[in-house]
């Protein structure tokens, strides 16, 4: 009996966190980040996992020449909240 409430419980926790709003420190963060490669976009309005993706392209630390290319993918194609 403790198992499938336990499990309803989870789901739920898991559904209200990833329909969550990004972090405000981490969206600003972003746009200050996406102004030094002349991009921009208001990342408010995107899904966390879209700001999660350009903050891993912008402070990634393999050897790129410029990650722009990889930004401006994801910008594209966003998903929105």
């Amino acid at each position: 009996m403790l198992k499938p409430v336990s499990a309803a419980l989870l789901s739920t926790v898991i559904a209200v966190s990833a329909s969550a709003d990004p972090n405000p420190q981490l969206v600003a963060s972003v746009e200050l980040e996406l102004a030094e490669y002349v991009l921009h976009a208001d990342v408010s309005n995107f899904a966390t996992s879209t700001v999660a993706r350009l903050y891993m392209t912008l402070t990634s630390t393999e050897d790129k020449i410029d990650p722009r290319f990889e930004l401006m993918a994801i910008l594209r194609n966003p998903k929105y909240k």
